[in-house]
């Protein structure tokens, strides 16, 4: 499985433009992604060429297609990985005696 896949998703806002005809020609998406502690939103502007349905007429999961929620799921795995990547433990030995190394 896939941290996207085990994220809880939420739409944050979907805003229409629309011509003269109430037919949509641009939406703006928000979407966010949350897991564990972890959360990101995603956002995205799509024109819609031609523009045919009004606002209503859309289903989230046609958003969602238009919004290439694929890749939006790609992006939060590699980002959640990269936010619980352990890192690497560093320690300085204030003690080390460099008089016990060779002098050649």
């Amino acid at each position: 499985m896939t941290h996207a896949s085990d994220a809880t998703k939420a739409w944050v806002s979907a805003v229409p433009k629309v011509n003269a005809d109430g037919n949509v020609i641009e939406w703006r998406c928000r979407y966010k992604y949350t897991l564990n502690a972890y959360s990101h939103t995603f956002e995205k502007s799509e024109k819609i060429e031609p523009p045919s349905k009004a606002p209503a007429a859309y289903t989230q999961a046609e958003l969602l297609t238009l919004m290439d929620k694929d890749h939006w799921d790609d992006m939060f795995n590699k980002k959640y990985a990269g936010s619980i990547a352990s890192t690497p433990v560093e320690t300085t030995d204030n003690s080390f005696d460099v008089s016990s190394l060779s002098a050649s």
